[in-house]
Formats: structure tokens, sequence, C-alpha cells
């Protein structure tokens, strides 16, 4: 081995360093929980800030949201289908969890949008 792929090694492991570093920055301060009925906007909280159980009543039903450790999910629906409890957690930019009979939209907002890098990419 020359010097020349010592300093190579030493130069890739660095940089994978960073990136792993970098993916895994919490985006919470910078990230909000939107929350739409009929394609309205009824609630918009940072989710640092967010209460942990937002009750959402609308002429289409009733939802149960909770937000703890910056993540959002949907814990109960009367709804039928319940496909948005089965949704799970959301904490990304641009992720959502739809309740269709509901018209219910919860959405992830931030500076950083699901375009960017992704841990498998």
């Amino acid at each position: 081995m020359k010097k020349s792929d010592i300093i190579l090694i030493i130069i890739i492991i660095s940089l994978s360093v960073l990136l792993s570093i970098v993916l895994r920055r919490d985006f919470t301060n910078d990230t909000r929980v939107n929350i739409f009925v009929d394609g309205e906007l009824v609630r918009s909280e940072l989710i640092s800030d967010a209460e942990p159980q937002i009750i959402i009543d609308s002429q289409y039903g009733r939802n149960i949201i909770d937000v703890e450790s910056g993540t959002v999910t949907v814990t109960w629906s009367d709804c039928a289908s319940q496909v948005c409890v089965h949704s799970g957690k959301i904490s990304r930019p641009g992720e959502t969890i739809v309740c269709l009979p509901h018209r219910l939209l919860v959405s992830i907002e931030g500076l950083h949008k699901s375009e960017d890098i992704d841990a498998i990419t």
C-alpha cells in the first residue's frame, strides 16, 4: 500500500461517517404537522410544540392523532376501513397519512423534502 492509498481510505471513511451523521439528524425543530379536512387546513403546529394527542372532529367522523418523539400517527378512527390507523408512524417531511372516509390528510412538512437523500440511497 502506498501513502496515497491510505489517504484515500481515510477520506472515504471520513465521508461515510459524515454522511451517516447527516442522515440521522433530528429534523423535528424545523418540521410541522399539518392536518387537513376536506382540503382545508384545520391545524398546523411544529412537531416539537404539538400537543401529544390531537382530536379531530368533523362532519365526516372523529380521528385521534398522537404526536410523540418527532413521530405522528393516527391511533384511533371511527371509520370502517381503519387504513389510517394501520398506516403507522410518519416523521419525515413529505410523508402523509390519509383517511378517505373522513377526508382527513395528515402531512409532515419542513425544510427537508422527500426528494432529498434518504437512508436507502
